[in-house]
């Protein structure tokens, strides 16, 4: 629903206009609303570039322990899920959902599903991560934000040299066993996170 605040009324009616007047401002009034309505409106698409059915490009990312992956060597024998996060150090969001998937993990395996998580983070706050949280799947390092950049989700709010340069706009991506993206799931505002239940639904129809 549109509304029309009371103070722009007010100010129309104080400019005493004739009626003729009143209702070609009201109008031109009325479609600046409806314009910026529009604009608000706009779906949020996470990964625009690689929509469901594509192929994820190649990946070839060290994991906690320095260990280069492709994503051959991540998929289970019927697809991946794969987590893009911001940071397990700093980000309270990312570290809760890290939480998360530590619980569903074993589940994905006993479906047939890799799971990988990549951020920007060090390899020492990658191992540490690994420690605090008992994770028991790859944490990749995205180096150079090479990844994210090819995937385009590279956050692109902070330039080089800040401290969080480098960090993904956060999703999930449930892969087939050839690489193609069967379903992601995104959130506009980084602070939620999809929930892992929904992820299990949808490999089911994998």
């Amino acid at each position: 629903m549109i509304r029309i605040p009371v103070s722009a009324i007010l100010a129309l009616l104080a400019a005493r206009p004739s009626v003729s007047q009143w209702l070609k401002r009201f109008s031109l009034y009325l479609t600046v609303v409806l314009f910026s309505s529009a604009s608000y409106a706009q779906e949020f698409v996470w990964a625009p570039d690689f929509p469901e059915g594509s192929k994820l490009p190649p990946i070839n990312a060290p994991d906690q322990n320095g260990n280069p992956l492709s994503l051959s060597d991540l998929t289970g024998p019927n697809g991946l899920v794969l987590v893009l996060s911001r940071s397990f150090d700093w980000c309270p969001y990312c570290i809760g959902q890290l939480q998360d998937l530590v619980e569903v993990a074993p589940r994905f395996k006993e479906m047939g599903l890799g799971v990988a998580t990549m951020t920007y983070d060090t390899f020492e706050h990658l191992q540490a991560a690994e420690v605090d949280y008992g994770t028991t799947f790859p944490l990749l390092r995205d180096e150079d934000t090479k990844h994210f950049m090819a995937m385009g989700v590279l956050n692109t709010e902070y330039e080089p040299g800040s401290r969080a340069y480098g960090i993904p706009y956060p999703g999930i991506f449930l892969l087939r066993p050839d690489g193609t993206i069967h379903a992601k799931f995104a959130e506009e505002d980084y602070r939620v996170r999809p929930a892992f239940e929904l992820v299990m639904e949808a490999a089911q129809t994998l």
